[in-house]
């Protein structure tokens, strides 16, 4: 599935007071739900108890989607808080786990349901479900997706694009598959997998340049490195990044290698310890990473990575009230821009303490950094 250390437990029916706290002037640094660089945006018991994918087309408008007791959700950010979509034609899934919004009216969000797919798309009143193509990927169900003005592009055992209602198939070698994609428009977008299995294979990115997709360069990551993570700033910088199993159950290696037009270089650095599992492009030439900290001794805080261009900073997010503070219960899925305004949206999910029975419950969380980045220095 979407994570392969399994460190998500399944929910049980421990219901907990609702802990719903959304962003706003009076959530000042130092205040409850805040640390120096992000604040709680959702947590407690809410309609969702795990957050894959979000995406953001202003400060005020954003949507995120998860799931909650197998049954796909998708919530949506008005400014003030996070809700429950509840626009008509949502078809019933067992998860969506990507989204990608173009505009307050153009908005995709891909999901399962048994071994079929669903694709819908929001014209800013009702979602619609969208035939896709292609047979429905087992391996990895949690399908990227990204979508740009004038094209949609879908990951998984092939690489899709869809444009004026109609699919292009490019089809991918045996083994390999699409865990991520990104797109600067609809003529420039880049792909990164694998061909598996991990040990034995060996990372892929392909180049999208509006005909075909071109296999690119094989970026320089640790061997046994899942690639399963690409972000694009500009063509001069693509970003890809993975984890590896380390031997003996040691903290994981992650890895990441930056593309500068012509070459890659690994820029890995001082990040460690970490299941790597999201990035984004800060906007001022660095990148952010997350996932799930397995710094020893162990903690269980949420924290974030920013890569400035030369050195990495390792941050803190928030705890949740009701969350765990005895082993790392908390993982992010996804980072985004939320907006303009140089602010980050993180999500995922987070685990309570065992109850009086040796249960747990997962529930999802959100997070928005509200301080920006220092400048880049100059690669």
């Amino acid at each position: 599935m979407h994570t392969r250390h399994l460190l998500r437990t399944a929910a049980v029916s421990l219901t907990l007071a609702a802990t719903l706290l959304t962003t706003g002037a009076a959530n000042a640094a130092g205040t409850a739900g805040t640390t120096p660089g992000w604040e709680l945006s959702l947590s407690g018991n809410s309609p969702v108890e795990s957050v894959m994918s979000v995406s953001s087309v202003s400060e005020d408008l954003a949507w995120a989607v998860g799931r909650k007791a197998q049954h796909g959700v998708i919530m949506r950010w008005d400014g003030e808080r996070w809700s429950e979509d509840t626009a008509p034609g949502l078809p019933a899934v067992g998860q969506w786990s990507s989204v990608s919004a173009v505009a307050a009216d153009d908005v995709w969000a891909y999901g399962v349901v048994n071994r079929n797919q669903a694709l819908v798309h929001y014209d800013g009143e009702r979602w619609s479900t969208v035939p896709t193509t292609g047979p429905s990927d087992d391996s990895w169900p949690e399908v990227p997706i990204k979508a740009v003005p004038g094209r949609l592009f879908k990951g998984g055992n092939a690489l899709y694009t869809y444009a004026d209602g109609a699919w292009q198939t490019f089809a991918l070698p045996r083994l390999v598959d699409i865990r991520d994609i990104d797109a600067l428009s609809a003529d420039d977008a880049y792909a990164t997998g694998m061909r598996y299995p991990v040990d034995g294979g060996h990372p892929v990115t392909y180049h999208w340049d509006g005909t075909t997709w071109t296999l690119m360069e094989e970026p320089p990551v640790r061997a046994g490195t899942d690639t399963a993570k690409i972000t694009a700033d500009s063509p001069d910088s693509v970003y890809v990044a993975g984890w590896a199993d380390a031997p003996h159950g040691a903290a994981p290696v992650p890895s990441v290698a930056h593309w500068n037009g012509t070459a890659w270089k690994d820029v890995t650095g001082s990040l460690a310890d970490l299941y790597l599992h999201a990035i984004a492009p800060d906007g001022r030439g660095g990148l952010w990473v997350t996932g799930n900290d397995q710094t020893e001794p162990a903690h269980a805080e949420p924290v974030f990575w920013h890569y400035d261009g030369a050195t990495w900073t390792k941050e803190p997010g928030v705890t949740a009230p009701d969350g765990d503070t005895q082993w790392p219960s908390y993982t992010f899925y996804d980072l985004a821009p939320a907006g303009d305004s140089g602010a980050f949206w993180a999500v995922g999910d987070y685990s309570t303490p065992l109850d009086a029975n040796g249960d747990r419950t997962v529930n999802g969380l959100i997070e928005r950094s509200t301080t920006l980045p220092l400048t880049a220095t100059p690669r």
